[in-house]
């Protein structure tokens, strides 16, 4: 699942001036690609127009006046565009749908297009960054004709090719394709029947009283507000409730109270209508591992269940790989590894593809190497009404398990994939003695959450405490450092390198011959 939400941008985004011009905000680098592309859409890709048309010599015509548009891209690269009429717009066409009204409209044009498709004079300043949750909602569905991937992620539309995509009031959806290189226009009726489908309609008043709810909610129950100084709650209720009003729609509503939390900047808060997510705050976390070539270097070919592989290299350097925390049978399976490889004179545990789980999983795996009973994490929850009550430290605690300890050098893999309670893993592994831990920071993310279900069919994920380390430093925002700091670009990590773990070899590798000894004797 991708989930779209608000990014830093790639370039230089001041507050736009009336006539801005949004080729030179988002310039063109890629003119073709061979494989799907990562989508985003920001609250800073929001746009008011002062006019909008698209059109082809006297067969097609669609145009408005004042609109928004909200604009998916893949770093700086435009790959589509929802735009969003004040007053509806009409189709004027020799094809099907001529007379038909429609109050979205989304395209799909080639990067280097932008500018063509909006001059300058018609862009007038940001608009509303909640429209960007309904336009991406467009996009799942709308993306899958051609230049695109059967996943249904967008590629590169060649120049000269505009995808223009509508959903009429009469319940059609037209779809047509104009191609200036070779001067047609093609209606693809194959559509006609699947337009995307309509969200609940919601009544102001529940808008109103959902809105509080969840507004109500983490004022009183949120603990990272004491590390956001700068977040004005009462001013960001003020603001969305007004945007609420206008929200007619469930998904509408959700894509509001989405943009709000957003500000949170909590990887952990997250918001559905119904059973479709709604974009909300992310940031770029690169992943600093290739699996195929970490299945290579460690021969880790042993699946021991939905969330652990394992094996060993021919010199006898165990790995463990944990990629989740969701199979109750992990402890067990873990166990059962660990029997086959407690000959082996060090070890690697891999948490870099691991996005957390239960907590009390990760505590059975860490117990086969602790030496003693030890706290791990600190963590404090909200005990008053003002946003900085909160109460004691309380620790966590992990001891050992299993009839032996894995004792020989233990490296631990970690980095900014690493999140929620595979985060409060790493710090239990960091707590054993034989442990150090490599590779970059964590996610910075903990919850503990719960969840409001809202009567209105909208549901958010409410994060409760405050985590830290052992010594009382949060982990929310920062993450957890390793002990070893392996710094590597991207380009570091294909089917065959594996930067961080070749690290992590080559250390284990300079062990002498004469201390190396099993792990269980």
């Amino acid at each position: 699942m991708h989930v779209f939400a608000i990014v830093p941008f790639l370039v230089a985004s001041a507050l736009a001036l009336a006539g801005e011009d949004l080729q030179k905000v988002y310039p063109a680098t890629m003119s073709s690609s061979g494989s799907g592309l990562f989508h985003v859409c920001g609250a800073e890709d929001v746009w008011e127009l002062e006019s909008f048309e698209v059109s082809f010599g006297k067969d097609f015509e669609l145009s408005c006046k004042k609109a928004t548009v909200a604009l998916g891209r893949h770093e700086t690269n435009v790959l589509w565009a929802a735009v969003f009429p004040e007053k509806p717009a009409t189709i004027g066409t020799v094809q099907v749908g001529d007379g038909e009204k429609t109050e979205a409209i989304f395209l799909r044009f080639a990067p280097s297009e932008l500018g063509r498709i909006f001059p300058a004079k018609t862009v007038a300043r940001r608009g509303s960054a909640w429209r960007r949750a309904e336009a991406v909602r467009i996009s799942r569905h709308k993306i899958g004709w051609k230049w695109s991937t059967p996943a249904g992620n967008p590629t590169i539309v060649p120049a000269g090719i505009c995808l223009v995509d509508v959903d009429t009031a009469q319940g059609k959806r037209r779809f047509y394709a104009i191609d200036r290189n070779g001067g047609t226009l093609e209606y693809v009726a194959e559509f006609e029947d699947k337009p995307v489908p309509p969200s609940p309609p919601i009544k102001a008043k529940d808008a109103a009283a959902a809105f509080d709810e969840v507004w109500k909610a983490f004022d009183v129950e949120y603990a990272g507000f004491v590390l956001l100084p700068e977040v004005n709650w009462k001013k960001l209720g003020k603001r969305y409730k007004k945007l609420a009003a206008d929200a007619d729609t469930q998904y509408a509503l959700a894509a509001v109270i989405s943009d709000m939390l957003a500000h949170l900047e909590d990887l952990h808060v997250w918001v559905k209508a119904g059973e479709e997510w709604v974009p909300g705050y992310t940031r770029d976390r690169p992943l600093n591992g290739n699996w195929r070539a970490t299945q290579a270097l460690a021969g880790a070919r042993q699946k021991g269940g939905d969330n652990l592989m394992w094996g060993r290299t021919d010199d006898g350097i165990g790995y463990l790989g944990i990629h989740g925390l969701n199979d109750q049978k992990l402890g067990e399976q873990v166990d059962a590894a660990l029997e086959r490889l407690g000959d082996t004179w060090a070890l690697v545990v891999d948490l870099r593809f691991n996005g957390g789980g239960d907590e009390l999983l990760a505590r059975q795996v860490a117990g086969r190497f602790l030496d003693e009973e030890r706290v791990y994490s600190l963590n404090q929850y909200r005990s008053g009404s003002k946003h900085d009550s909160l109460g004691p430290k309380l620790e966590r605690k992990c001891a050992p398990r299993g009839p032996w300890r894995y004792g020989a050098p233990v490296l631990l893999l970690q980095g900014q994939r690493t999140m929620s309670s595979a985060e409060s893993m790493a710090l239990m592994f960091a707590q054993c003695p034989q442990v150090t831990t490599m590779g970059d920071r964590t996610a910075g993310s903990s919850a503990n959450p719960r969840r409001l279900e809202l009567d209105c069919g909208i549901t958010v994920n409410l994060p409760r405490w405050l985590d830290m380390d052992p010594e009382g430093n949060p982990v929310e925002h920062v993450g957890i450092a390793p002990a070893v700091v392996i710094e590597a670009a991207a380009s570091a990590f294909d089917s065959e390198h594996d930067a961080v773990l070749e690290a992590a070899l080559k250390r284990l590798r300079k062990i002498s011959k004469s201390e190396r000894k099993p792990a269980r004797e």
